[in-house]
């Protein structure tokens, strides 16, 4: 059992590590490249390097095959568009986000982390609308028995 427990924490320990995708000078701006072995995509926009989910939350899409717009990475297929900040739908079809990880430039290497950050979820409090007044019995068409 200890040796099981052992195993797990080791690899919770290396699933948080970072994977080396490539030297920093390889990409250009506006160009996006998949990242082997993790469902991610590396981007470059304005100088800054993103690394966002692979798939578009709406259809699946690969958003490798998409393109760079108003610092936003837009789905090949519907034209969704996602912050490349933050992973928030900016525009399109999509209703949830894509994930986004850490990227790290250290001696001139790229590297992104195996985990997504957390994704604060949305507080739907404000958006609710008040319930109605409730209506006297009397106006009721329909009578209790």
């Amino acid at each position: 059992m200890l040796r099981v427990a052992g195993m797990l924490r080791r690899r919770r320990r290396d699933d948080a590590g970072l994977v080396l995708v490539c030297a920093d000078g390889d990409l250009a701006d506006g160009e996006i490249r998949r990242v082997d072995g993790l469902p991610v995509v590396l981007c470059r926009s304005r100088g800054a390097l993103y690394a966002l989910g692979l798939r578009c939350p709406h259809a699946g899409a690969l958003l490798v095959k998409g393109a760079i717009v108003d610092d936003c990475l837009e789905c090949p297929l519907h034209g969704g568009r996602f912050a490349l900040d933050g992973g928030a739908v900016r525009g399109g079809p999509p209703r949830h986000g894509v994930p986004v990880h850490d990227v790290l430039v250290s001696d001139g290497l790229v590297y992104v982390s195996r985990r997504p950050r957390k994704i604060p979820r949305r507080s739907w409090g404000a958006r609710r609308l008040p319930k109605p007044a409730a209506q006297p019995a009397a106006a009721s068409r329909w009578r209790a028995r």
